[in-house]
């Protein structure tokens, strides 16, 4: 498995250019049925699992817990229970970490509202065991470019992983863009998940 870069070309994006963006995706999101969003991520779930299966080497993937609009990936953990180690990320002040959870109903509702691991339960999980990295997002390209929520989160903590790690961005179809702008501290990603496929971007 080649060991892969983190660089994206930058455009010199504006913050409100961002925010802007930020606004569209979600009112698209927001104006799709419940029901709609449920089979979505089901069939995301069935791609991950079997793209995964097919990947060997793999043996610890960090998730994480749905909110809002967002994908949600826990059919995933659920249907891989005892296959795989699952960690989800747990926000501090303003660092991100990833602690084991065995199951998903072991999370509880944190800042922002977002379930999250306890610390004092769930034990840390360095950046350098993780193999998989599920990257949530506002927006994707097809070619590596992530559009986060602004807060730098994952920027921050997708340089630490090994080089071999795979990091991939899980969004809807909707949410793909053919272009976005990014910054010189964006991290993009290796491949794009959505329930229409997984594919490799230029940075694999």
């Amino acid at each position: 498995m080649p060991t892969r870069s983190f660089s994206q070309v930058a455009n010199k994006p504006s913050t409100l250019e961002k925010q802007e963006l930020r606004i569209k995706i979600r009112r698209s999101l927001a104006s799709t049925d419940r029901d709609l969003r449920r089979d979505w991520s089901s069939l995301l779930c069935d791609k991950l699992i079997t793209w995964i299966s097919l990947n060997e080497g793999i043996g610890t993937i960090a998730t994480y817990a749905s909110v809002e609009t967002e994908a949600d990936l826990s059919a995933l953990h659920l249907s891989l229970l005892g296959q795989y180690r699952f960690a989800y990320p747990l926000v501090s002040g303003s660092d991100l970490s990833f602690h084991m959870v065995q199951h998903p109903c072991e999370l509880r509702h944190g800042r922002f509202n977002i379930p999250e691991p306890v610390p004092e339960i769930h034990p840390p999980v360095s950046p350098q065991e993780i193999d998989l990295c599920l990257c949530p997002g506002v927006g994707f390209t097809l070619g590596g470019a992530r559009l986060g929520r602004g807060k730098a989160y994952y920027d921050t903590t997708l340089p630490l992983l090994n080089g071999k790690a795979f990091r991939m961005g899980v969004a809807f179809d909707l949410q793909i863009r053919d272009d976005l702008p990014v910054e010189d501290h964006d991290i993009s990603m290796t491949h794009i998940a959505t329930p229409s496929g997984i594919r490799p971007t230029p940075e694999y």
